[in-house]
């Protein structure tokens, strides 16, 4: 690795390093929630089981990398929905897993609309190996410290209101560190916002924009999302993320397909808008929605916006 990439790196990692109580960035997080809004479990008559990964400034040695399972079904006879949510996310020498039970509540308030109340219970884990670290001062006390593994509990909470064509959420998700001590290992409290609406154009087509937020107690993270639909059987569109004061950060175009009823296929791109984007090829993500039936639909359950 040439000086101007670990320069490069550096730059990428040091904010995650300082702030490692931020959580990892998706870019297709619109389409798959339950890891950070427990409320949108079960909140399809579908049941979802989605796999995505995801690698971070491409050309890094160490850079960021994402795995995710998302597993959500709803039980219709008593309105709630069950699932579970795995993430996996190393950046550096810093390895994070997440694992939580997740239960919602959906209230159907009219024809049409639904609230829902989620919560999710785990555990998180934090290991840090720094053996592969090079230290200029051999005396350095941190150089002590090469290995370390820490596990603590982990609590999210959420909130979706859902009608037939807009949704509107908000979630909170490690609200155990209200009452732990703190502890840069751990994410501290990350606050969540987003809401999206669904244009039908004729028969065949939808446009979906979309606003999201994200604050986690260090920065704010603003999103402009616009998706296509064409039958529903394929998507695309773009974000626009910006952090702050809107200071440009990326552009993320991607596309996806229903390969049928049951399987869907996402992709996203993200390319840097900051000086970073000289060191690196860019961020690539891929997600794998595998869709199975659940229940006859018979029940008191609250209709669901299937989108």
């Amino acid at each position: 690795m040439n000086i101007l990439k670990k320069i490069g790196l550096l730059l990428a990692l040091v904010p995650a390093l300082s702030y490692a109580q931020t959580d990892g960035q998706i870019s297709q997080h619109l389409l798959t929630q339950t890891h950070y809004n427990p409320a949108t479990t079960g909140s399809t008559w579908m049941g979802n089981i989605t796999l995505l990964g995801r690698h971070q400034f491409m050309g890094f040695e160490g850079a960021p990398t994402i795995g995710l399972l998302n597993f959500d079904v709803l039980a219709p006879s008593i309105n709630s929905g069950f699932g579970l949510s795995v993430v996996y996310d190393k950046y550096g020498p810093i390895s994070a897993y997440n694992a939580m039970i997740n239960y919602a509540y959906h209230i159907g308030i009219g024809k049409h609309q639904t609230l829902s109340f989620g919560l999710g219970a785990g555990v998180q884990m934090r290991q840090y190996d720094a053996s592969g670290n090079i230290y200029e001062n051999e005396d350095d006390p941190i150089s002590n410290y090469e290995k370390d593994t820490q596990i603590a509990p982990d609590v999210n909470f959420g909130i979706q209101y859902t009608l037939k064509n807009w949704v509107i959420g908000a979630s909170i998700t490690h609200l155990q560190r209200y009452f732990m001590p703190e502890d840069v290992r751990f994410q501290s409290v990350n606050y969540y916002a987003y809401t999206r609406y669904r244009f039908e154009l004729g028969r065949y087509w939808n446009i979906i924009p979309s606003i999201a937020v994200h604050y986690d107690n260090v920065i704010v993270n603003e999103e402009i999302n616009l998706l296509v639909e064409y039958t529903k059987f394929i998507w695309f569109g773009a974000s626009y993320r910006m952090r702050d004061a809107l200071q440009p950060q990326s552009v993320v175009p991607m596309i996806g397909f229903n390969i049928s009823d049951y399987v869907r296929l996402g992709y996203a791109y993200q390319y840097n808008l900051t000086e970073l984007n000289q060191y690196n090829s860019g961020t690539h993500e891929l997600m794998l929605t595998f869709r199975f039936k659940t229940r006859s639909k018979t029940y008191k359950t609250p209709r669901f916006a299937e989108w």
